[in-house]
């Protein structure tokens, strides 16, 4: 899957040798399943049209920078499309949505979808889990 996240833009100070180090020691950091606590400071704004889930994701957390989302999502068929469409899928399916967000900061999602879901104008989503990284 791809997901395309903006960052705020820098401002004019420039990166010294230990932020490119923080960078670096960041990416190597083990990553945990955030608690609830902080999945709650979490705020999406999203939805799906013309064969993309996207919108916007705000990581309110201090202390946590999130690098990827599970979610699960449940084609709605309606009436027209369930006659049209009678071997579509039903069932949940997850995907997995790789990010760089940065505790405090606002993103946005992207995400195409694939098979038969390009064809659903509507899913039930929601996030199954949040994988991270505290920072200091």
């Amino acid at each position: 899957m791809l997901m395309t996240v903006s960052s705020p833009a820098l401002t004019n100070e420039s990166l010294t040798a230990s932020d490119c180090c923080q960078q670096s020691d960041a990416q190597h950091t083990s990553l945990i399943e955030l608690p609830a606590e902080a999945i709650q400071q979490l705020k999406i704004d999203a939805g799906f049209g013309w064969g993309i889930f996207s919108g916007t994701i705000y990581n309110g957390n201090e202390h946590y920078h999130v690098k990827q989302l599970v979610v699960s999502m449940t084609p709605i068929h309606d009436h027209h499309q369930t006659h049209m469409h009678a071997n579509m899928s039903h069932e949940a399916k997850q995907h997995q949505i790789n990010l760089e967000l940065a505790p405090m900061t606002k993103g946005a999602l992207s995400m195409p979808l694939t098979g038969d879901d390009v064809h659903v104008h509507d899913f039930k989503w929601e996030i199954i889990r949040v994988m991270g990284y505290q920072v200091r």
